[in-house]
């Protein structure tokens, strides 16, 4: 217990020290942004220059509004496992958020003028030096904090059920120690994670005395409820966190919501925020200005590759092949063409293989930079397809999945997208369908605008791409 209070103290003292460097970083923008305003000669002053000293209290409160907006982002919480590309973005949104009501205020509060054109240099000058802070204070974290504050893990299952904590090993490895397994069957074959083995559940009180862990994961749900509330009570007894494996055969990786009706509690599906009409517009306005926005810029672009593509090969320069969007609807994708034309005229339908033998050469360096599906910008704005969402699938794979894999046409909720959470976090062509859908499903029932903005910026700097 004192080993965990310790853990805990540190933890606050790095979130202290976050907050801390924020409000250092808010000030200084003030001062670098007031000096680039008024001193640079880069911007015309016909009123004069103010005294800095104008501008302490409104600073004052902005710091607070921006700490408490961070707060609600969870940036003063320090988590291991997360990316340092997710909290930059976490900054961009929580600045960004509080210098909306900055501005806003500027509009009711007319008792002294402040300069607009100050406050947008603020902006910028406040993501960049808090994203730097930030920046700085993660490498102190990983390299003093993070060795003392790592949590002592013990895994509960039978070796099947551990194979989502081995795939995932690496970020257990960034967020603690795996002490030992608990083992709730009998041992048959052995288990994919390479820690002590501790025991079975039936002494679970003693494996809890001996090994002193902060943190039991249990990975089998095919035990009785009553022994895993047995479980959980004798954890908390002894101040360990409990934590169950959501997997996603099992709970479905729903999130869901309490219905009270005359004090009798319901659980139900919570619904996809892209249900409601203000986030479909939202979507909808968001993919057809891009779209537009990509063709001009990427228009000689596009221009050169389609002379490449039909120089090296006969036949068509675009590749059009029938997909399945929102509510099942099919419709005709637009592609580069990247094979020999009647590819698959004597296999039929296949899946895309490493090393294809029916890629064009053009078609393998396109295919490896994901420069192919630019024309599927038409797509999006024809509103067949999104910028971001589960990527399309042949309606003669749809057919086969759909009886094999639970929940697969949950997908189909929404429009289909040229990339989507799936594969910016590696999952293409090769990887299990199911753990596309996992991710697919994640997406569909978070989606936020700030979500689409993050997956698209990710995709720019995706590495494995398709082939």
């Amino acid at each position: 217990m004192i080993a965990l209070l310790n853990k805990k103290r540190l933890n606050i003292f790095f979130s202290s020290l976050l907050m801390a460097g924020d409000f250092a970083a808010i000030f200084l923008a003030l001062f670098l942004s007031y000096e680039i305003r008024f001193h640079s000669n880069f911007f015309p002053t016909p009123l004069g220059t103010p005294s800095i000293a104008n501008y302490f209290l409104p600073v004052l409160w902005i710091a607070v509004l921006l700490v408490l907006v961070m707060n609600t982002h969870n940036l003063y919480k320090s988590d291991p496992t997360k990316k340092f590309i997710d909290y930059g973005f976490s900054i961009f949104k929580s600045v960004g958020i509080t210098m909306l009501f900055v501005l806003a205020g500027t509009f009711f509060y007319r008792e002294r003028a402040y300069s607009r054109s100050l406050i947008f240099i603020t902006w910028v000058n406040l993501v960049l030096l808090i994203t730097f802070s930030r920046y700085i204070l993660s490498i102190v974290y990983r390299k003093r904090i993070l060795p003392k504050t790592k949590k002592r893990i013990v895994i509960i299952g039978k070796p099947e059920s551990m194979d989502m904590i081995k795939s995932h090993e690496r970020y257990f490895k960034r967020y603690g120690d795996i002490v030992g397994i608990v083992s709730t069957r009998k041992i048959s074959q052995g288990y994919p994670i390479s820690a002590k083995h501790l025991g079975s559940i039936e002494n679970f009180e003693e494996v809890l005395k001996e090994a002193n862990p902060d943190e039991v994961i249990l990975s089998d749900l095919e035990i009785p409820r009553k022994k895993i509330l047995s479980m959980i009570l004798e954890s908390e007894k002894r101040m360990v966190a409990f934590k169950i494996v959501a997997d996603l055969f099992d709970v479905m990786i729903q999130q869901f919501e309490i219905e009270n009706i005359d004090g009798l509690n319901l659980i139900r599906i919570k619904e996809s925020p892209l249900n409601h009409v203000y986030s479909r517009f939202l979507k909808r306005g968001m993919d057809f200005f891009g779209a537009v926005f990509g063709l001009a810029v990427l228009s000689p672009g596009l221009t050169v590759i389609a002379i490449i593509v039909k120089l090296d090969s006969r036949g068509p320069v675009l590749f059009s092949q029938e997909r399945m969007t929102e509510g099942g609807r099919i419709f005709k994708i637009y592609k580069f063409r990247t094979m020999r034309p009647e590819a698959e005229a004597e296999t039929g339908p296949v899946f895309a293989q490493e090393n294809d033998e029916r890629c064009t050469k053009i078609g393998k360096f396109l295919r490896s930079y994901n420069l192919d599906e630019l024309p599927q910008l038409f797509n999006v704005l024809a509103g067949d397809m999104s910028l971001v969402g589960p990527r399309p699938e042949r309606p003669h794979f749809v057919d086969q999945f759909k009886d094999d894999i639970p929940r697969y046409m949950s997908r189909h909720h929404i429009k289909a997208g040229m990339t989507g959470w799936a594969q910016v976090n590696g999952l293409r062509q090769g990887t299990p369908i199911e753990d596309r859908v996992k991710y697919d499903l994640y997406y569909v029932e978070n989606w936020s605008i700030w979500f689409d903005l993050r997956i698209i910026i990710l995709s720019l700097f995706a590495l494995k791409n398709a082939y």
